[in-house]
This record gives structure tokens, C-alpha cells and sequence, in this order.
């Protein structure tokens, strides 16, 4: 007591003094351990662990805006594009405290934050655009954009070739989470002005973006896939101009040998022989144009078909002769006078058959 006294203190100041100590503690090891989270969360981001909450999958939000598509090759069975897509996801680790949050976005190297490490399945040689980063908010909300061009792989069908109508996709995969892991949103945005792409013979239209599992074929992990598609309807004005309707001039130019008679053969075999030979022409022309497939297209049945009609017609007209000069000039008429019906039947059910 003598002590206190003599430096001015009572045992309220002690008081004090302990309440104040006290305060002090807790307070900086509040601190330190929100330090110590922060710094584990840090660390978590810059180890690659996925954001999580309760441990639910990581869901995230695609949006493609398809700019541009300007060919597709049927041969190589590709399509070039031009799109801009932007991914979004939320990260709570990089989440800032109240007092430090100023309504700025934060530009963040890829390797610095965690992505949702996704690739364009089908992709042949897209190229970005723009440089590559990860914008974050204050609120931890995560966005990835980029513009990507260059060409994708289609699958493309062609038997019914060349009123065909195509899919063109576009695949976006997570090679790195299954979908216990993370998931895309149903609510991903597909924009498109299909109906001012540069491209030439084509009508193309967007259809609804497609949610689904990808499942690799070596180890059957089930990944999730988002998947966009453009509808794509070949212009077929050109191949009936160019092809079905010289091909059809080609069988009347055959047929016009039932109208002469019998006894004139070498124009019956020249006429019929000239047909053979541009039907021929015509049907490389048409096949150089599409891949090595193992089917015949829809367009090469009707190939096949005339020409089969045209050595009909040579064989009619053969027979035809030889008749009339045996002296068998009635029959040899009246086989021209069938086979004028005949040969017309034929060929509507021909087109019929491979364009219906």
C-alpha cells in the first residue's frame, strides 16, 4: 500500500490498467487470427484449390457472343469463327473487408487466381485476342473474357446432300473438375446475329445452349460440358442450278434418241455417248467437293442413277438399230414408242427416290 500510494495509484486505476490489458489481448489475437485466415485463404487461391461453399460444386456462368462465322469447309469439316466469351464465378477468398472496398476492379494474372480451367472441345486453332486476366470486385464476383478466332472441328452429315442441314457446336469442357466439383449455369447466355454473318450459301441460326456430362473415353471421369450450337441450312439454289438441272438437261438430250428413227445410228450412238461422257464429268465435279465418306449422298444416288439411265438409253438405242436393219423396223418402233413413257417414269422416280 505504501507503494501505491507513493506513485499516485489506487487499486481502481489497477483495475483499469488490468481491463485495458485485457482488451489489448483480445483484440490483436482477434487480429492475428483473422490474419492467419486471410493468409490461409491467400494461400488456398495461389494453390489452385477451387472456391467452395459447404463443399458444393463451384458453379459457373458462360456467356458467348458469336460475331462472326465466314465458311465452312465440307471437305476439311471445319468452321471459322469469331466469338467473345465471358466467363464468371464467385471466389469468396478474395472477397475485401468493408472498410477497404472502393468499387474498383482488380486485373489478376491467371496463374495468381483460381479458374475453372475449361477448353473449347472441338477447338482446331482458336487464337485470343486480348490479354489474358481475371477481373475481380470487391465482392469476390470473378470474370474471364476473351476474343477467340480461328476454326473449330464439325462432324459434318452429308447424305443429304444438298438440301442438308447442319449442327455447328461449339463444346466448352472442364478438364480439371468432375461435376461433383463444378457445374455450369442453365442460365449461360448464347447471342448471336446469325442472320449477318459474312458466310455465303448458308442460313444460319443460334439454338438453345445445351448442359450435359463429358465423359472421356480412358478413364470415364464425368466432366462437365456447356455446349453451344448454330443451326446451319446449306442455300441449295446453287447446286440446282448448277448441278441437278444440267444433269437433268443431260438425261433429255438421251432421251431425245427414242424420237429418232431406228435406221440413223451413228446420231442415236453419238447423242448417247456424249451423255455418258458429260454425266461422267459432272459427277467428279460434284464428288471433289465433299469429303472421303463411305455413303453416297443423296446428290450422288441421283448421279448414279442418270448415268445408269443414259447406258439404258445407249442400250435401247443399240438394240433398236440392230432391229431395223433386220428388217425389223415395226418392233424397233415400237420400242422407241415405249421406252419415250418408260424413260420419263424412270426418271421421275429417280428424283423422287433421291431427294424425297
Amino acid at each position: 500500500m505504501a507503494l501505491v500510494r507513493k506513485k499516485g495509484m489506487n487499486p481502481s486505476s489497477w483495475c483499469m490498467v488490468l481491463a485495458g490489458f485485457f482488451w489489448v489481448t483480445l483484440l490483436t489475437s482477434i487480429s492475428v487470427e483473422a490474419s492467419t485466415t486471410d493468409q490461409a485463404s491467400l494461400e488456398s487461391v495461389l494453390q489452385g484449390e477451387r472456391p467452395s461453399i459447404n463443399g458444393e460444386p463451384t458453379v459457373i456462368t458462360i456467356g458467348l457472343f458469336v460475331m462472326d462465322i465466314d465458311e465452312i469447309n465440307d471437305v476439311n469439316q471445319r468452321f471459322n469463327v469469331d466469338m467473345f466469351v465471358v466467363a464468371r464465378w464467385y471466389d469468396p477468398r478474395l472477397e475485401l473487408p468493408e472498410e477497404l472496398r472502393e468499387g474498383k476492379v482488380r486485373f489478376l494474372a491467371v496463374d495468381d487466381v483460381w479458374t475453372p480451367r475449361v477448353l473449347v472441345l472441338n477447338d482446331r486453332g482458336l487464337t485470343p485476342q486480348l490479354r489474358e486476366g481475371v477481373e475481380a470486385d470487391d465482392l469476390g464476383n470473378m470474370k474471364y473474357q476473351n476474343r477467340l478466332t480461328g476454326e473449330l472441328k464439325v462432324d459434318l452429315q452429308f447424305q443429304e446432300f444438298p438440301f442438308d442441314v447442319q449442327r455447328l457446336p461449339i463444346e466448352i469442357i472442364s478438364y480439371a473438375y468432375s461435376t461433383d466439383e463444378m457445374q455450369f449455369s442453365t442460365g449461360s447466355a448464347f447471342i448471336s446475329e446469325a442472320d449477318k454473318f459474312s458466310i455465303e450459301g448458308w442460313k444460319l441460326k443460334q439454338l438453345e445452349p445445351i448442359v450435359d456430362v463429358y465423359m472421356p473415353p480412358i478413364d470415364g471421369a464425368k466432366l462437365p460440358r456447356l455446349t453451344y450450337t448454330i443451326e446451319a441450312t446449306r442455300d441449295s439454289a446453287y447446286y440446282v442450278l448448277s448441278m441437278l438441272v444440267p444433269m437433268s438437261l443431260i438425261i433429255f438430250m438421251a432421251w431425245t434418241v427414242f424420237w429418232l428413227q431406228p435406221s440413223i445410228v451413228p446420231s442415236r450412238i453419238a447423242i448417247s455417248t456424249a451423255s455418258i461422257f458429260s454425266l461422267i464429268a459432272l459427277g467428279v465435279s460434284i464428288r471433289l467437293g465433299l469429303p472421303k465418306i463411305s455413303y453416297l449422298t443423296n446428290a450422288e444416288i441421283f448421279v448414279l442413277g442418270c448415268t445408269l439411265m443414259v447406258f439404258i438409253a445407249l442400250g435401247v438405242a443399240v438394240i433398236g438399230s440392230r432391229w431395223a436393219n433386220a428388217d425389223r423396223m415395226e418392233h424397233a418402233l415400237k420400242l422407241n414408242a415405249v421406252a419415250r413413257w418408260v424413260y420419263m417414269i424412270l426418271f421421275v422416280v429417280l428424283a423422287f427416290f433421291a431427294f424425297d
